[in-house]
């Protein structure tokens, strides 16, 4: 008889508009249905992106009182505990979201805080002691208006969070958590300086890879990263090559989204794994870590699945055949997989991203970065020990 297919089921609740312009459009739909909204941005997104007349626009034509809530650097819980007591004192009953994955994540983390009694640490997976608790309540409608194309937390049920007292990043997670609607508006994150698109967009192109070569395989998410994987590399392409246009940030905002919806059905892998403990004790933004993470991740799993013991397995020759397909996408066809890990150098050295010396990380940091990985690790598409996982770092670390 022969053997079943494997089971498999998807959500997906969140409202996605796309188009050039788009962004104006979502603010009005946020805006246009509550009086009272927290506004969660970066430190100066609206300034410099010339938004802020057109939101002050906005609320004077619906009567909107907005609470400000600025993100400087990747959000913290003492952050997100201080945004979610000023909802909460301010009577905030939606939340409009505009900035990059930190804005995102801060803003999905205070609305479910501001709803839930206790602190961001209560709800945490994976802390040493305390967190893991679930949510009880739904939290506030949270509206999505990503302006870099990367994170995809804007499709997510997740919020990623630094753990200052633990030195490492750990996620909020629930169903709870998706955002009602996103839009997806190309002409914002067209305009990111060339560093944090490069950032940015090596995120996205991560997510993808990693959900497509997921040991826990999903049929929708393969086929999104089928579509999305040649459009990243597409993007990113444009940005090493110093042509970018509307159309390399459509092809990354596109991939950023899929890569979101992506991961949130058949995870990750150890590169998200280890940038967990990375970011956490190093200043290192999250997709330039993971620039440097990702050909060494590779280049380690594929010599794990080369061992005599799993060379022959079923899930070894899927892996397999599934970085070949990432291999072809960004070398050509008929390329090699075991190039894959050098021309994924290549272009993370053409898009001006270095390893992670450039961070201060050392070859004696990555015992302790290897010893306490997220959760993205189990789905890796072959185990690692905390040995290889080591040496992934200590070759991320090189130029």
């Amino acid at each position: 008889m022969p053997e079943a297919p494997a089971a498999w089921s998807f959500q997906h609740p969140t409202v996605v508009h796309v188009g050039a312009g788009s962004w104006l459009a979502g603010a009005k739909r946020a805006l246009g249905r509550e009086r009272r909204v927290l506004l969660v941005t970066g430190s100066r997104t609206l300034e410099h992106l010339h938004l802020d007349a057109a939101l002050a626009a906005l609320c004077a034509e619906h009567q909107v009182t907005l609470t400000h809530a600025r993100v400087p650097s990747e959000p913290d819980t003492v952050l997100v505990d201080a945004v979610a007591a000023q909802a909460r004192a301010a009577g905030c009953v939606a939340v409009l979201a505009i900035g990059g994955g930190s804005a995102m994540d801060t803003a999905k983390a205070a609305a479910a805080l501001a709803t839930n009694p206790g602190r961001a640490r209560d709800y945490l997976e994976g802390l040493p002691t305390g967190g893991g608790q679930a949510l009880g309540t739904a939290p506030l409608p949270v509206i999505c208006i990503p302006t870099t194309a990367g994170t995809g937390s804007e499709v997510t049920k997740n919020a990623v969070l630094q753990v200052p007292e633990h030195r490492f990043k750990r996620s909020l997670r629930s169903d709870l958590l998706y955002p009602r609607e996103a839009w997806i508006d190309p002409t914002l994150s067209a305009l990111c300086p060339q560093p944090i698109a490069a950032a940015c967009g090596w995120d996205a192109f991560t997510h993808l890879v990693e959900a497509f070569t997921s040991s826990a395989p999903h049929p929708i998410a393969d086929a999104l990263a089928t579509a999305a994987i040649p459009r990243a590399i597409a993007g990113l392409r444009a940005i090493a090559e110093g042509r970018r246009s509307l159309d390399s940030a459509s092809d990354l905002a596109w991939a950023s989204t899929a890569g979101g919806i992506c991961l949130a059905n058949a995870g990750l892998g150890a590169a998200h794994g280890l940038v967990a403990p990375l970011g956490g004790s190093f200043p290192v933004a999250h997709g330039a870590a993971l620039a440097a993470l990702l050909p060494a991740t590779i280049a380690v799993s594929l010599e794990a699945l080369a061992e005599p013991a799993r060379a022959t397995a079923p899930a070894t020759r899927t892996a397999l055949d599934r970085y070949r397909a990432v291999a072809g996408w960004l070398i050509g066809s008929g390329a090699s997989v075991d190039a894959l890990p050098a021309a994924l150098t290549d272009l993370r050295r053409r898009l001006r991203l270095p390893g992670l010396h450039a961070y201060g990380v050392t070859a004696t940091d990555a015992e302790a970065i290897a010893a306490a990985p997220s959760g993205s690790l189990k789905t890796n598409p072959v185990g690692l020990s905390a040995q290889r996982l080591a040496e992934i770092v200590v070759r991320a670390i090189a130029d």
